[in-house]
């Protein structure tokens, strides 16, 4: 069972890995849940239960505390199971224009908007025969948004990165993902203007920069101010002020607003064009959460546990959604067999998933 190579305690769990065994449990077993570990994994919270098929799950809210249905919000955006409000009007609005620049707001990417949800509606928008949809786009990142970044993903709690610090991977994540994706041909990425410290006004603890809102708009226009293109320019947020700010200025500002708040014994459902691997949305709520147990029922209790983040983590693991097996129960190789023949050779896979990868990267 070559499931015991790929999966054990202090492994790195690759993504199509965690993808199939997570994906045969769930085929065999009716709920699965996630939890969120206290530190030394000695707390559970539930946060929420996967019921249904592999490819066609539902969820269910199992906590009400309201920061952590906060971060559960985050994760399900990033995973596109939930998307913003009025998505497909935001699409419409851009694909007005055959080719487009974009400007970025530092949230945009904290919520994986572009990848997850804008990319993919524009192909659902079917063009009139005598236009065409979106046919190019830059994006374009302002150089103080990669400084609040990188201001995030420096934040730790001991030896290891504090929420704040994971979204800042997470975001990252998102911008090289960009970078090569073959999902959108007419796609470019560009970070635009420098970050002279003596402009930053920080706050105390050095973290935050209090004028990042205004630099972002800045540097973004004074970008548009030396190029030859008037027609077709956005800046996206998903803040109400920064977006009223930037259309004072001149800017056509769309603000992206978020989805509504989760309550607890909320049950969600993918959209019937969807299909969202379970492995993807694992993947995002423990990145959120930092350390989650994924556990079920059959002849006894079985669980693994998945860290998001870990003091060696590099940014290849980052790139290619990979997680930490940081535990998991004594059983779990056998209740796990009884699922997958014992002649599937998972290593095959995972070599197959990697020259796909390569191709795409190409």
């Amino acid at each position: 069972m070559t499931f015991r190579e790929l999966l054990e305690k202090g492994q790195i769990a690759e993504f199509p890995t965690m993808q199939l065994a997570l994906g045969a449990i769930k085929g065999r077993i009716d709920r699965m849940t996630v939890k969120s570990l206290g530190p030394g994994s000695k707390e559970e919270y539930p946060i929420v239960d996967i019921v249904g098929s592999p490819t066609e799950y539902r969820l269910k809210v199992l906590e009400s505390n309201p920061d952590y249905l906060d971060w559960l919000n985050s994760s399900l955006l990033s995973a596109g199971i939930v998307e913003p409000i009025g998505l497909s009007a935001i699409a419409r609005r851009l694909a007005e224009y055959e080719d487009i620049i974009v400007g970025i707001d530092t949230n945009v990417l904290y919520a994986c908007i572009l990848g997850e949800h804008l990319l993919d509606e524009f192909s659902r928008i079917h063009p009139r025969p005598y236009r065409e949809s979106v046919n190019w786009i830059l994006l374009v990142i302002p150089g103080v948004v990669m400084k609040e970044l990188e201001n995030s993903a420096n934040m730790r709690k001991g030896n290891r990165l504090s929420h704040a610090g994971r979204r800042g991977y997470r975001a990252l994540q998102e911008i090289t993902t960009l970078k090569r994706t073959e999902g959108f041909q007419g796609l470019s990425v560009l970070v635009v203007g420098a970050t002279n410290p003596e402009q930053l006004h920080l706050s105390p603890d050095g973290l935050t920069i209090l004028n990042a809102d205004s630099m972002i708009r800045d540097q973004f226009k004074a970008f548009l101010r030396g190029i030859d293109f008037r027609k077709g320019i956005f800046f996206l947020t998903l803040d109400k002020t920064n977006a009223s700010l930037a259309a004072a200025e001149g800017l056509t500002a769309i603000r992206i607003q978020h989805p509504r708040r989760l309550r607890k014994g909320d049950e969600l459902s993918m959209a019937p064009e969807e299909s969202i691997l379970i492995g993807r949305l694992v993947y995002e709520l423990a990145i959120e959460f930092g350390s989650i147990r994924v556990a079920w029922e059959d002849r006894g209790t079985h669980y693994i546990d998945l860290e998001g983040a870990w003091p060696w983590k590099s940014m290849e693991h980052w790139e290619a959604s990979e997680l930490l097996c940081s535990e998991l129960d004594p059983g779990f190789h056998k209740a796990l067999s009884r699922y997958v023949d014992g002649s599937f050779d998972a290593r095959r896979f995972l070599k197959e998933w990697e020259k796909l990868r390569e191709v795409l990267e190409e």
